[in-house]
């Protein structure tokens, strides 16, 4: 009975092969299973423990709970010694105290790349004043034919009439302003690629018209705050929004996943409009765990991770457990034989010549 199982399975093995061949028949994996394969090689529980530590040491917190996340999503547990850690970094008083200082100082500076931080100069530049500041210091220079930032005086122009798009749509525009702000950001403290730098001074060219700008500039008092925030209001409506607005909108979904600190450390993954689709696609999946996850697999988009094998990748990936499969089918077989050898030598002969003759 055995024997003529092992004769099934090997014929149906050798027919599931021939199918599968000739279908393109491929074996799927959850996706989780298929992230997790890729991080466990390099993301060890001693690695990110230590660069959790690493990360408190810094006193950089949301890079504490990133790797944290990871750790806790391969389904690790951290030392003791570092959860209270973690507890004591987290609690009220530890972050007050640190959101406090750091809102202040990015407040002031415009800069930073903390949690409380980036929410500081972010809360500088959101409103309208912060828009028309980088158009009277951007513009100053750009009609006096000095050297001026093209990506900061052009998203300070789109900011505005984001502005005006918010009251006219009841909030609609909010979205996009959350953008420029945070495009803004990401170029005054380097976390904008070069690659992209150039590709969004391509979207900002299209969308404002830069020498109709320099005029309205031309003819404005830009001392005057009051005179500079209505003639740019009023250019503003000229903005052409169809191509620009999708990739601010883009930003704002990423900033929405995992926080104004995270999508400024995650501008450095970008260097197209494109693969800022990917990152915010990354960042829909995982939320804040993302940068990390990109900096372990060294993928940038949820498509990077195989979920889908051909049946020969299966088998060369398993070769050891198809090998005992085979290999139990074979014994099978084996067994089979060696049964109706010792028949043969224990029947008389006048049998064995009898079965030997209908061989």
């Amino acid at each position: 009975m055995i024997s003529r199982l092992g004769f099934v399975l090997l014929f149906l093995t050798i027919g599931f092969f021939a199918w599968a061949g000739l279908t393109g028949f491929q074996f799927r994996v959850p996706f989780d299973t298929a992230v997790r394969a890729e991080l466990l090689p390099n993301a060890t529980p001693q690695k990110l423990n230590a660069l959790v530590l690493d990360a408190l040491a810094k006193d950089d917190i949301g890079e504490a709970e990133m790797y944290a996340e990871i750790a806790e999503y391969l389904n690790f547990v951290l030392p003791m010694e570092t959860q209270d850690k973690m507890k004591e970094a987290l609690s009220l008083g530890s972050a007050i105290l640190r959101n406090s200082q750091q809102f202040g100082t990015a407040f002031i500076t415009g800069t930073g790349d903390t949690t409380a931080g980036v929410a500081g100069a972010l809360i500088s530049d959101f409103t309208v004043i912060g828009d028309i500041r980088d158009i009277t210091i951007e513009g100053g220079k750009y009609i006096a034919g000095q050297e001026y930032n093209q990506i900061i005086l052009g998203l300070s122009v789109v900011g505005l009439a984001a502005t005006a798009a918010t009251v006219t749509t009841a909030g609609g525009g909010a979205v996009v302003k959350a953008g420029v702000s945070l495009l803004k950001l990401a170029k005054r403290t380097g976390q904008m690629t070069a690659e992209f730098a150039v590709a969004l001074t391509r979207l900002v060219e299209r969308a404002v018209d830069f020498p109709a700008l320099k005029n309205t500039l031309r003819s404005t008092k830009l001392t005057d705050l009051k005179a500079t925030q209505d003639a740019m209001t009023a250019y503003a409506r000229t903005v052409k929004k169809a191509e620009l607005f999708p990739v601010l909108a883009r930003m704002s979904d990423i900033n929405s996943a995992v926080g104004p600190a995270e999508t400024m450390r995650l501008m450095k993954f970008v260097k197209s409009t494109g693969q800022l689709d990917d990152v915010a696609g990354m960042t829909a999946r995982f939320g804040k765990k993302t940068r990390g996850i990109m900096l372990f697999t060294g993928k940038t988009a949820v498509r990077g991770f195989k979920v889908a094998y051909t049946t020969f990748e299966t088998v060369t990936g398993n070769i050891a457990g198809w090998a005992a499969w085979l290999g139990a089918i074979g014994l099978m077989i084996l067994a089979r034989g060696v049964r109706l050898f010792g028949a043969l030598r224990a029947a008389p002969s006048a049998v064995r010549q009898i079965f030997v003759r209908r061989l």
